[in-house]
């Protein structure tokens, strides 16, 4: 079964989304639920020959909106062309950090054509200090991207490792000269201090399975100190597979479908009803990428 098929299928707007099968007993909960997945990457080459069962998954969980995000220039069409063939996948498309020193001439005018030509998001950017990439190189290629988010008031998501100090600076430097555009920091790793700072700049702080890994005590501090106002969930398939998930899953893969688990232990975290919790994550997605969403 191809994408398309798919997409003629199941990937309709979140009403028709929620009355498709449900994947199994351990969703069924979920699929009366609206699920934001806020950080994917739907075209990643690991997904070839299965996404159609991926998507078809995600919709018996009851994922009705994904922020799908390319890497590099070279998956920038696909991501579009996901986008177009599933209403629930939202498109950001740029430069990762682990790609800045291999962008090619003129890859900003090509950037600023397709945002200035599609409804998308700028995304995947950010700062990796952990990487071999100078990161004065991502620095650049950062900047770039920024500009063209504010430029075009276009939400961003933002990558960082290791290099919080620089990417905060940037952020700061930035925000005194004129509105930052909508910012989403994806899988949030950081000291309760940076979550602080990162949401006085107006920053959604996005929270990965790795939230309810039982060691990560520290993370799950912060996530309950973060505004539940500034908060998103995401899987960040086909990466970052939920522990306890890692002997039973249907692949070896990370997928949107599993996103129902963590939006049910990170509002437990929160000491929160589920439905309230879920509503309240879905319309903090509403406002983050809100010029990107069907009018």
């Amino acid at each position: 079964m191809s994408v398309l098929s798919v997409a003629s299928s199941c990937c309709q707007p979140s009403s028709a989304w929620l009355s498709q099968p449900r994947s199994s007993p351990g969703t069924n909960r979920m699929v009366n639920l609206c699920l934001l997945d806020s950080h994917l990457h739907l075209q990643d080459a690991r997904f070839e020959g299965i996404r159609a069962e991926i998507l078809l998954r995600a919709a018996g969980a009851g994922v009705s909106r994904m922020l799908c995000n390319a890497t590099r220039e070279g998956d920038w069409r696909e991501v579009l062309h996901l986008s177009a063939a599933c209403p629930a996948v939202i498109p950001f498309i740029g430069i990762h950090p682990w790609y800045a020193a291999s962008v090619e001439t003129s890859w900003n005018k090509r950037l600023a054509a397709v945002i200035a030509t599609n409804r998308c998001g700028i995304g995947e950017a950010g700062l990796d200090g952990k990487c071999r990439i100078p990161v004065a190189s991502q620095e650049t290629v950062l900047a770039v991207q920024l500009e063209l988010a504010r430029e075009y008031q276009r939400p961003a998501v933002l990558h960082c490792v290791g290099a919080w100090g620089r990417l905060l600076d940037m952020l700061e430097r930035l925000a005194k000269t004129g509105d930052l555009p909508p910012l989403m920091i994806h899988s949030f790793g950081g000291s309760l201090e940076i979550m602080h700072r990162l949401v006085r700049l107006g920053c959604w702080i996005s929270f990965s399975a790795r939230l309810i890994d039982r060691e990560r005590h520290t993370l799950q501090r912060v996530f309950c100190a973060t505004p539940l106002d500034h908060i998103l969930l995401e899987t960040d398939a086909p990466d970052q597979l939920p522990a306890d998930l890692k002997n039973s899953a249907t692949t070896p893969y990370n997928e949107p479908a599993n996103i129902a688990d963590l939006y049910r232990q990170a509002a437990q975290l929160r000491h929160m009803n589920l439905d309230d919790f879920t509503r309240q994550i879905w319309n903090n997605g509403e406002i983050y990428a809100d010029s990107l969403l069907p009018r």
